[in-house]
Protein backbone atom coordinates (compact mmCIF):
# COMPACT_ATOMS: atom_id res chain seq x y z
CA UNK A 1 0.00 0.00 0.00
CA UNK A 2 1.28 3.20 -1.12
CA UNK A 3 2.35 6.11 1.14
CA UNK A 4 0.97 9.56 0.03
CA UNK A 5 3.28 11.71 -0.80
CA UNK A 6 4.51 14.71 2.35
CA UNK A 7 5.02 18.15 0.81
CA UNK A 8 8.04 19.52 2.35
CA UNK A 9 8.73 22.88 3.51
CA UNK A 10 9.81 24.43 -0.10
CA UNK A 11 7.35 22.75 -1.99
CA UNK A 12 4.80 23.94 0.46
CA UNK A 13 6.22 27.25 0.14
CA UNK A 14 5.61 27.13 -3.44
CA UNK A 15 2.54 25.98 -3.38
CA UNK A 16 1.53 29.12 -1.64
CA UNK A 17 3.54 31.37 -3.78
CA UNK A 18 1.80 29.77 -6.82
CA UNK A 19 -1.75 30.39 -4.98
CA UNK A 20 -0.94 33.72 -3.74
CA UNK A 21 0.10 34.70 -7.29
CA UNK A 22 -3.25 33.36 -9.02
CA UNK A 23 -5.33 34.98 -6.52
CA UNK A 24 -3.33 38.59 -7.82
CA UNK A 25 -3.54 37.57 -11.33
CA UNK A 26 -7.09 37.63 -11.27
CA UNK A 27 -7.84 40.35 -8.84
CA UNK A 28 -5.55 42.43 -11.34
CA UNK A 29 -8.08 41.07 -14.26
CA UNK A 30 -11.10 41.78 -12.45
CA UNK A 31 -9.43 45.58 -11.04
CA UNK A 32 -8.89 46.28 -15.23
CA UNK A 33 -12.12 45.49 -16.20
CA UNK A 34 -13.77 47.99 -13.16
CA UNK A 35 -11.25 50.65 -14.46
CA UNK A 36 -12.36 50.35 -18.29
CA UNK A 37 -16.21 49.81 -16.93
CA UNK A 38 -15.96 53.47 -15.17
CA UNK A 39 -14.00 54.47 -18.11
CA UNK A 40 -16.59 54.08 -20.80
CA UNK A 41 -19.51 55.51 -18.02
CA UNK A 42 -17.30 58.36 -17.38
CA UNK A 43 -19.38 61.05 -15.68
CA UNK A 44 -22.54 60.02 -16.68
CA UNK A 45 -23.90 59.55 -13.14
CA UNK A 46 -26.70 61.08 -11.07
CA UNK A 47 -26.93 60.93 -7.61
CA UNK A 48 -29.65 58.59 -5.65
CA UNK A 49 -30.46 59.21 -2.32
CA UNK A 50 -32.57 56.31 -0.63
CA UNK A 51 -34.02 58.89 1.92
CA UNK A 52 -35.56 60.74 -1.10
CA UNK A 53 -37.27 57.01 -1.67
CA UNK A 54 -38.74 57.44 2.21
CA UNK A 55 -39.78 61.02 1.45
CA UNK A 56 -41.61 60.81 -1.90
CA UNK A 57 -42.74 57.15 -1.76
CA UNK A 58 -41.03 56.25 -4.74
CA UNK A 59 -37.25 55.41 -6.05
CA UNK A 60 -38.11 56.86 -9.40
CA UNK A 61 -39.48 59.88 -7.81
CA UNK A 62 -36.46 60.19 -5.71
CA UNK A 63 -33.77 59.84 -9.12
CA UNK A 64 -35.55 62.60 -10.63
CA UNK A 65 -35.34 64.82 -7.43
CA UNK A 66 -32.09 63.93 -7.04
CA UNK A 67 -31.00 65.43 -10.48
CA UNK A 68 -33.46 68.35 -10.10
CA UNK A 69 -31.38 69.26 -7.17
CA UNK A 70 -28.30 69.14 -8.39
CA UNK A 71 -29.68 71.08 -11.74
CA UNK A 72 -31.25 73.90 -8.76
CA UNK A 73 -28.16 74.36 -7.44
CA UNK A 74 -25.92 74.60 -10.09
CA UNK A 75 -27.95 77.46 -11.39
CA UNK A 76 -28.11 78.95 -7.93
CA UNK A 77 -24.80 79.03 -7.87
CA UNK A 78 -23.76 80.15 -12.35
CA UNK A 79 -26.85 82.07 -12.77
CA UNK A 80 -28.60 83.56 -9.62
CA UNK A 81 -30.72 85.48 -11.36
CA UNK A 82 -33.03 82.30 -12.70
CA UNK A 83 -33.67 81.86 -8.72
CA UNK A 84 -33.08 78.49 -9.15
CA UNK A 85 -35.30 77.70 -12.24
CA UNK A 86 -34.40 75.39 -15.29
CA UNK A 87 -35.54 74.01 -17.87
CA UNK A 88 -35.52 70.69 -19.83
CA UNK A 89 -36.69 68.00 -22.68
CA UNK A 90 -38.39 64.76 -22.10
CA UNK A 91 -35.11 63.38 -24.04
CA UNK A 92 -32.69 65.14 -21.96
CA UNK A 93 -34.58 63.79 -18.50
CA UNK A 94 -34.68 60.27 -20.18
CA UNK A 95 -30.77 60.30 -20.49
CA UNK A 96 -30.04 61.76 -17.52
CA UNK A 97 -32.21 59.59 -15.00
CA UNK A 98 -32.86 56.34 -17.96
CA UNK A 99 -36.57 56.58 -17.02
CA UNK A 100 -39.40 56.28 -19.63
CA UNK A 101 -41.72 59.07 -20.63
CA UNK A 102 -44.50 57.54 -18.82
CA UNK A 103 -42.57 56.66 -15.53
CA UNK A 104 -41.40 60.19 -15.75
CA UNK A 105 -44.88 61.72 -15.84
CA UNK A 106 -45.30 59.75 -12.80
CA UNK A 107 -42.37 60.82 -11.09
CA UNK A 108 -43.23 64.64 -11.71
CA UNK A 109 -46.90 64.13 -10.43
CA UNK A 110 -45.45 62.68 -7.60
CA UNK A 111 -43.30 65.35 -6.60
CA UNK A 112 -45.80 68.18 -7.48
CA UNK A 113 -47.96 66.67 -5.29
CA UNK A 114 -46.09 66.39 -2.65
CA UNK A 115 -44.68 70.09 -2.80
CA UNK A 116 -40.79 69.80 -3.32
CA UNK A 117 -41.19 70.07 -6.84
CA UNK A 118 -42.53 73.58 -9.11
CA UNK A 119 -43.42 73.87 -12.41
CA UNK A 120 -44.17 76.78 -14.73
CA UNK A 121 -44.16 76.94 -18.33
CA UNK A 122 -42.42 79.70 -19.91
CA UNK A 123 -40.44 81.45 -23.17
CA UNK A 124 -41.07 81.48 -26.74
CA UNK A 125 -41.80 78.84 -27.63
CA UNK A 126 -42.73 77.62 -24.40
CA UNK A 127 -40.62 75.04 -22.31
CA UNK A 128 -40.80 73.35 -18.92
CA UNK A 129 -39.19 74.81 -16.29
CA UNK A 130 -38.76 73.17 -12.98
CA UNK A 131 -37.25 74.46 -9.04
CA UNK A 132 -37.36 72.12 -6.32
CA UNK A 133 -38.75 73.32 -3.24
CA UNK A 134 -35.91 73.34 -0.65
CA UNK A 135 -37.81 74.50 2.61
CA UNK A 136 -40.30 72.02 1.79
CA UNK A 137 -37.97 69.16 1.08
CA UNK A 138 -35.69 70.05 4.23
CA UNK A 139 -39.71 70.28 5.83
CA UNK A 140 -40.22 66.51 4.66
CA UNK A 141 -36.71 65.38 5.85
CA UNK A 142 -37.27 66.59 9.30
CA UNK A 143 -40.69 65.45 9.83
CA UNK A 144 -39.40 61.95 8.68
CA UNK A 145 -36.52 62.07 11.35
CA UNK A 146 -38.92 63.13 13.82
CA UNK A 147 -36.35 66.31 14.40
CA UNK A 148 -36.97 69.90 14.88
CA UNK A 149 -37.86 71.98 11.50
CA UNK A 150 -34.23 73.88 10.32
CA UNK A 151 -34.37 75.77 6.93
CA UNK A 152 -32.15 74.32 4.32
CA UNK A 153 -28.90 75.48 3.56
CA UNK A 154 -26.37 72.95 1.20
CA UNK A 155 -23.89 73.16 4.40
CA UNK A 156 -26.11 72.49 7.08
CA UNK A 157 -24.48 69.15 8.59
CA UNK A 158 -27.75 67.88 9.84
CA UNK A 159 -29.28 68.08 6.83
CA UNK A 160 -26.59 66.30 5.06
CA UNK A 161 -26.43 63.72 7.67
CA UNK A 162 -30.86 63.29 7.36
CA UNK A 163 -30.21 63.23 3.72
CA UNK A 164 -27.59 60.34 4.05
CA UNK A 165 -24.98 58.87 1.35
CA UNK A 166 -25.96 58.89 -2.18
CA UNK A 167 -25.58 55.80 -4.36
CA UNK A 168 -24.42 56.90 -8.05
CA UNK A 169 -26.56 55.86 -10.51
CA UNK A 170 -24.91 55.45 -13.79
CA UNK A 171 -27.32 55.88 -16.25
CA UNK A 172 -25.97 53.96 -19.57
CA UNK A 173 -26.50 50.53 -17.26
CA UNK A 174 -30.12 51.53 -17.45
CA UNK A 175 -29.99 51.93 -21.29
CA UNK A 176 -28.57 48.39 -21.49
CA UNK A 177 -30.64 46.96 -18.72
CA UNK A 178 -33.70 48.63 -20.26
CA UNK A 179 -35.04 49.96 -16.98
CA UNK A 180 -34.06 52.82 -14.58
CA UNK A 181 -34.35 50.03 -11.44
CA UNK A 182 -32.56 47.48 -12.79
CA UNK A 183 -29.54 50.28 -13.97
CA UNK A 184 -29.80 51.41 -10.00
CA UNK A 185 -29.31 48.12 -8.56
CA UNK A 186 -26.44 47.16 -11.80
CA UNK A 187 -24.43 50.19 -10.10
CA UNK A 188 -24.81 49.66 -6.27
CA UNK A 189 -23.05 45.54 -7.55
CA UNK A 190 -20.64 47.80 -9.15
CA UNK A 191 -19.56 49.71 -6.19
CA UNK A 192 -20.03 46.30 -3.98
CA UNK A 193 -17.65 44.71 -6.56
CA UNK A 194 -15.53 47.43 -5.75
CA UNK A 195 -15.64 47.03 -1.94
CA UNK A 196 -15.61 43.40 -2.15
CA UNK A 197 -12.37 43.12 -4.23
CA UNK A 198 -10.29 45.71 -2.03
CA UNK A 199 -11.13 43.75 1.14
CA UNK A 200 -10.33 40.58 -0.67
CA UNK A 201 -13.20 38.88 -0.82
CA UNK A 202 -13.81 38.08 -4.13
CA UNK A 203 -12.75 34.46 -5.26
CA UNK A 204 -11.49 33.20 -8.39
CA UNK A 205 -14.56 33.01 -10.61
CA UNK A 206 -15.20 36.59 -9.64
CA UNK A 207 -18.34 35.82 -7.28
CA UNK A 208 -19.05 37.84 -4.44
CA UNK A 209 -22.01 37.93 -1.58
CA UNK A 210 -24.67 39.98 -2.46
CA UNK A 211 -27.51 39.57 0.28
CA UNK A 212 -31.08 40.52 -0.81
CA UNK A 213 -31.37 42.89 2.15
CA UNK A 214 -28.56 45.37 1.25
CA UNK A 215 -30.95 45.81 -1.86
CA UNK A 216 -33.80 46.44 0.03
CA UNK A 217 -31.67 48.70 2.52
CA UNK A 218 -29.52 50.80 0.70
CA UNK A 219 -32.26 51.47 -2.08
CA UNK A 220 -35.06 51.17 -0.61
CA UNK A 221 -36.84 48.87 -3.20
CA UNK A 222 -39.98 47.13 -2.72
CA UNK A 223 -39.25 42.75 -2.69
CA UNK A 224 -41.54 42.76 -5.99
CA UNK A 225 -39.21 45.60 -7.43
CA UNK A 226 -35.97 43.85 -7.10
CA UNK A 227 -37.00 40.72 -7.70
CA UNK A 228 -37.84 42.25 -11.27
CA UNK A 229 -34.35 44.39 -11.44
CA UNK A 230 -32.68 41.36 -10.72
CA UNK A 231 -34.46 39.26 -13.21
CA UNK A 232 -33.73 41.82 -16.11
CA UNK A 233 -29.99 42.08 -15.22
CA UNK A 234 -29.82 38.01 -15.65
CA UNK A 235 -31.82 38.23 -18.37
CA UNK A 236 -29.69 40.99 -20.49
CA UNK A 237 -26.48 38.69 -19.15
CA UNK A 238 -25.27 41.83 -16.88
CA UNK A 239 -25.38 39.55 -14.22
CA UNK A 240 -25.20 35.77 -12.76
CA UNK A 241 -26.80 34.85 -9.55
CA UNK A 242 -26.32 31.29 -7.73
CA UNK A 243 -27.21 30.22 -4.21
CA UNK A 244 -24.41 28.55 -1.72
CA UNK A 245 -25.06 24.77 -1.31
CA UNK A 246 -25.31 25.00 2.43
CA UNK A 247 -27.92 25.41 5.49
CA UNK A 248 -28.26 29.24 5.76
CA UNK A 249 -27.38 29.80 1.76
CA UNK A 250 -26.43 33.00 1.13
CA UNK A 251 -26.58 35.16 -2.80
CA UNK A 252 -23.91 34.81 -5.03
CA UNK A 253 -23.66 37.62 -7.54
CA UNK A 254 -20.77 37.57 -10.84
CA UNK A 255 -20.73 40.85 -13.05
CA UNK A 256 -20.08 40.05 -16.85
CA UNK A 257 -18.30 42.68 -17.18
CA UNK A 258 -16.61 42.14 -20.50
CA UNK A 259 -20.33 41.64 -21.99
CA UNK A 260 -20.94 44.85 -19.85
CA UNK A 261 -17.95 46.65 -21.79
CA UNK A 262 -19.45 45.44 -25.56
CA UNK A 263 -22.91 46.64 -24.71
CA UNK A 264 -21.92 50.18 -23.81
CA UNK A 265 -19.26 50.34 -26.35
CA UNK A 266 -22.05 49.68 -28.91
CA UNK A 267 -24.71 51.79 -27.47
CA UNK A 268 -22.24 55.00 -26.43
CA UNK A 269 -19.86 54.75 -29.22
CA UNK A 270 -16.01 54.88 -28.55
CA UNK A 271 -16.29 58.39 -29.10
CA UNK A 272 -19.18 59.82 -27.19
CA UNK A 273 -18.72 63.08 -25.98
CA UNK A 274 -18.10 63.51 -21.85
CA UNK A 275 -21.19 65.69 -20.55
CA UNK A 276 -20.31 68.29 -17.22
CA UNK A 277 -21.38 67.11 -13.67
CA UNK A 278 -19.75 67.30 -10.37
CA UNK A 279 -16.09 65.24 -10.09
CA UNK A 280 -15.82 64.76 -6.62
CA UNK A 281 -18.30 61.75 -5.43
CA UNK A 282 -17.80 63.03 -1.98
CA UNK A 283 -19.75 66.20 -3.01
CA UNK A 284 -23.34 66.12 -1.23
CA UNK A 285 -24.74 66.85 -4.81
CA UNK A 286 -23.94 65.62 -8.14
CA UNK A 287 -25.37 65.02 -11.22
CA UNK A 288 -24.69 64.81 -15.24
CA UNK A 289 -26.19 65.65 -18.32
CA UNK A 290 -25.35 63.63 -21.38
CA UNK A 291 -24.06 64.83 -24.88
CA UNK A 292 -26.13 62.72 -27.32
CA UNK A 293 -24.14 62.68 -31.17
CA UNK A 294 -26.26 63.22 -34.20
CA UNK A 295 -25.41 61.13 -36.92
CA UNK A 296 -22.78 62.14 -39.22
CA UNK A 297 -23.32 63.90 -42.45
CA UNK A 298 -20.16 63.00 -44.28
CA UNK A 299 -21.39 60.22 -46.73
CA UNK A 300 -17.92 59.56 -47.82
CA UNK A 301 -17.09 58.75 -43.81
CA UNK A 302 -19.92 57.48 -42.43
CA UNK A 303 -18.93 56.33 -39.26
CA UNK A 304 -17.07 59.93 -38.50
CA UNK A 305 -19.09 61.27 -35.18
CA UNK A 306 -18.22 64.64 -34.83
CA UNK A 307 -16.36 65.56 -31.11
CA UNK A 308 -18.56 69.51 -31.29
CA UNK A 309 -20.31 69.19 -27.58
CA UNK A 310 -23.84 68.99 -29.02
CA UNK A 311 -22.61 68.32 -32.34
CA UNK A 312 -23.06 70.07 -35.99
CA UNK A 313 -26.70 69.66 -37.74
CA UNK A 314 -25.52 70.06 -41.43
CA UNK A 315 -29.04 70.58 -42.86
CA UNK A 316 -29.79 74.01 -44.83
CA UNK A 317 -31.85 76.65 -43.66
CA UNK A 318 -34.46 78.04 -45.25
CA UNK A 319 -33.88 80.39 -48.25
CA UNK A 320 -33.53 84.43 -47.44
CA UNK A 321 -34.44 85.24 -50.62
CA UNK A 322 -38.68 85.44 -51.20
CA UNK A 323 -38.30 86.42 -54.58
CA UNK A 324 -36.39 82.76 -55.19
CA UNK A 325 -38.14 80.51 -52.77
CA UNK A 326 -36.31 77.46 -54.29
CA UNK A 327 -32.79 78.92 -54.00
CA UNK A 328 -31.01 77.57 -50.97
CA UNK A 329 -27.95 78.79 -49.00
CA UNK A 330 -24.73 77.19 -49.19
CA UNK A 331 -24.10 77.86 -45.39
CA UNK A 332 -24.74 75.19 -42.45
CA UNK A 333 -26.07 75.93 -39.29
CA UNK A 334 -24.40 74.61 -36.37
CA UNK A 335 -26.63 73.39 -33.08
CA UNK A 336 -26.51 74.92 -30.29
CA UNK A 337 -24.91 73.50 -27.47
CA UNK A 338 -27.66 71.19 -26.04
CA UNK A 339 -26.80 71.51 -22.12
CA UNK A 340 -28.20 75.42 -22.35
CA UNK A 341 -25.76 78.40 -21.01
CA UNK A 342 -25.97 76.34 -17.79
CA UNK A 343 -22.95 74.28 -17.37
CA UNK A 344 -20.17 76.68 -19.33
CA UNK A 345 -17.49 78.10 -16.62
CA UNK A 346 -18.33 81.59 -17.44
CA UNK A 347 -20.78 83.76 -14.55
CA UNK A 348 -23.55 85.21 -15.58
CA UNK A 349 -22.95 89.14 -16.60
CA UNK A 350 -25.39 90.67 -14.82
CA UNK A 351 -27.38 89.52 -11.47
CA UNK A 352 -30.32 91.18 -10.00
CA UNK A 353 -30.39 92.76 -6.56
CA UNK A 354 -32.79 94.09 -4.96
CA UNK A 355 -35.27 94.69 -8.03
CA UNK A 356 -32.15 96.46 -10.00
CA UNK A 357 -30.43 95.00 -12.70
CA UNK A 358 -26.54 95.47 -11.42
CA UNK A 359 -23.26 94.49 -12.61
CA UNK A 360 -21.98 90.71 -11.53
CA UNK A 361 -17.93 91.26 -10.75
CA UNK A 362 -18.18 95.08 -10.22
CA UNK A 363 -17.92 95.94 -13.48
CA UNK A 364 -20.15 99.04 -14.50
CA UNK A 365 -23.24 98.54 -16.53
CA UNK A 366 -22.86 100.56 -20.00
CA UNK A 367 -25.47 102.88 -20.73
CA UNK A 368 -27.12 101.73 -23.99
CA UNK A 369 -30.32 103.44 -23.67
CA UNK A 370 -28.72 106.55 -24.79
CA UNK A 371 -25.99 105.70 -27.36
CA UNK A 372 -27.74 103.42 -29.58
CA UNK A 373 -24.66 103.55 -31.86
CA UNK A 374 -22.97 101.35 -28.68
CA UNK A 375 -25.51 98.33 -29.21
CA UNK A 376 -24.54 94.96 -30.99
CA UNK A 377 -27.23 93.83 -32.87
CA UNK A 378 -27.70 90.33 -34.25
CA UNK A 379 -26.27 89.06 -37.46
CA UNK A 380 -28.57 89.25 -40.36
CA UNK A 381 -30.44 92.60 -39.48
CA UNK A 382 -30.55 94.81 -42.75
CA UNK A 383 -29.95 98.13 -41.79
CA UNK A 384 -33.53 99.38 -42.17
CA UNK A 385 -34.55 96.36 -39.46
CA UNK A 386 -32.07 97.72 -37.27
CA UNK A 387 -33.32 101.28 -37.11
CA UNK A 388 -36.67 99.70 -36.53
CA UNK A 389 -34.78 97.96 -33.64
CA UNK A 390 -33.61 100.58 -32.25
CA UNK A 391 -37.61 102.35 -32.08
CA UNK A 392 -38.50 99.33 -30.37
CA UNK A 393 -36.35 99.38 -27.69
CA UNK A 394 -36.75 103.12 -26.56
CA UNK A 395 -36.71 103.34 -23.16
CA UNK A 396 -35.72 99.94 -22.51
CA UNK A 397 -33.18 100.13 -19.23
CA UNK A 398 -31.09 96.87 -21.02
CA UNK A 399 -31.65 97.19 -24.74
CA UNK A 400 -28.83 95.20 -25.26
CA UNK A 401 -29.79 91.63 -23.00
CA UNK A 402 -32.90 91.87 -25.44
CA UNK A 403 -30.40 91.87 -28.49
CA UNK A 404 -28.70 89.18 -27.26
CA UNK A 405 -31.69 86.98 -26.33
CA UNK A 406 -33.13 87.44 -29.96
CA UNK A 407 -29.70 86.90 -31.70
CA UNK A 408 -29.67 83.64 -29.57
CA UNK A 409 -32.75 82.68 -30.83
CA UNK A 410 -32.13 83.44 -33.88
CA UNK A 411 -29.33 81.16 -34.10
CA UNK A 412 -31.78 78.25 -32.29
CA UNK A 413 -34.28 78.58 -35.74
CA UNK A 414 -36.89 79.94 -33.19
CA UNK A 415 -37.78 82.99 -34.91
CA UNK A 416 -38.98 83.80 -38.14
CA UNK A 417 -39.85 87.99 -37.81
CA UNK A 418 -37.26 89.35 -35.97
CA UNK A 419 -38.55 92.65 -35.38
CA UNK A 420 -41.99 90.76 -33.68
CA UNK A 421 -40.07 88.57 -31.49
CA UNK A 422 -38.04 91.28 -30.36
CA UNK A 423 -41.43 93.09 -29.65
CA UNK A 424 -42.96 90.25 -27.68
CA UNK A 425 -39.33 90.53 -26.02
CA UNK A 426 -40.21 93.77 -25.23
CA UNK A 427 -43.42 93.70 -23.79
CA UNK A 428 -42.50 90.70 -21.63
CA UNK A 429 -40.05 93.35 -20.04
CA UNK A 430 -42.51 95.88 -19.13
CA UNK A 431 -44.75 93.52 -17.72
CA UNK A 432 -42.09 92.28 -15.77
CA UNK A 433 -42.22 88.39 -17.01
CA UNK A 434 -39.13 88.33 -19.66
CA UNK A 435 -37.00 85.50 -18.36
CA UNK A 436 -33.58 85.60 -20.69
CA UNK A 437 -32.80 81.93 -21.80
CA UNK A 438 -29.83 82.60 -24.41
CA UNK A 439 -28.95 86.40 -24.03
CA UNK A 440 -26.00 85.36 -21.20
CA UNK A 441 -24.36 82.53 -23.18
CA UNK A 442 -24.29 85.36 -26.40
CA UNK A 443 -23.00 87.93 -24.24
CA UNK A 444 -20.02 85.89 -23.05
CA UNK A 445 -18.83 84.16 -26.34
CA UNK A 446 -18.81 87.77 -27.22
CA UNK A 447 -16.70 88.79 -24.42
CA UNK A 448 -14.76 85.81 -25.42
CA UNK A 449 -14.10 86.59 -28.56
CA UNK A 450 -13.00 89.96 -27.10
CA UNK A 451 -10.68 88.81 -25.03
CA UNK A 452 -9.19 86.51 -28.17
CA UNK A 453 -8.28 89.52 -30.41
CA UNK A 454 -7.12 91.63 -27.62
CA UNK A 455 -4.40 89.12 -26.73
CA UNK A 456 -3.53 88.73 -30.53
CA UNK A 457 -3.17 92.60 -30.48
CA UNK A 458 -1.00 92.52 -27.92
CA UNK A 459 1.33 89.74 -28.99
CA UNK A 460 1.65 91.29 -32.70
CA UNK A 461 2.76 94.58 -30.70
CA UNK A 462 5.02 93.24 -28.39
CA UNK A 463 8.71 94.24 -29.07
CA UNK A 464 10.92 91.80 -30.84
CA UNK A 465 13.22 90.31 -28.36
CA UNK A 466 15.05 88.35 -31.24
CA UNK A 467 18.55 88.48 -31.76
CA UNK A 468 19.66 90.47 -35.03
CA UNK A 469 21.31 87.57 -37.38
CA UNK A 470 24.14 90.01 -37.66
CA UNK A 471 24.94 89.55 -33.95
CA UNK A 472 24.12 86.18 -33.33
CA UNK A 473 27.26 85.34 -36.15
CA UNK A 474 29.39 87.78 -34.59
CA UNK A 475 28.79 85.66 -31.09
CA UNK A 476 28.93 82.06 -33.19
CA UNK A 477 32.30 83.90 -34.32
CA UNK A 478 33.78 84.72 -31.12
CA UNK A 479 32.73 81.57 -29.60
CA UNK A 480 34.30 79.40 -31.99
CA UNK A 481 37.43 81.77 -31.67
CA UNK A 482 37.83 81.03 -27.99
CA UNK A 483 37.38 77.14 -28.23
CA UNK A 484 39.87 76.96 -30.63
CA UNK A 485 42.24 79.21 -28.62
CA UNK A 486 42.07 76.58 -25.64
CA UNK A 487 42.67 73.92 -27.59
Amino acid sequence: MGAYPVLTGPVMRYAHAYLRTEETRVDETLAQEIKDLLAILGSRYVAYYPTLASVTGSPKAALMLGHAMYMTRVVMEKQPVRAGWFWKTSAEWKQATGLTVRELETARRTLVTAGVLSEERRGMPAKLWFRVNLDELAKGLCEMANTAYRPWSWDDRVLKTLLGKPVMFYAPLAWIADSALAGLYASLLVRKLRQALGRGEVDKGGWFSSPVFDGLNNLQYGRRMLTNSRAKLVDSGMVDEIRENRMQSTLLTRLNLTEMLTSLRRKIGPQANEFHSLQDPTNLFAGSCKQELLKTRNKSCPNRESRVAGSANQELPEARNKSFPFRETSSAVSATFSYKEINTPYLPPHKRVEGEMVAFQGKEKPDCSSNPATLIFPEGLLPQEKQAAITILAGSHDPQLLLDELAGQMVDGHVTKALGYLRALRQKQLSGAFQPECAYKVAAARQRKAELLKQREGLSQAPDTRTPPDEARRHVAALRQRLWGKT
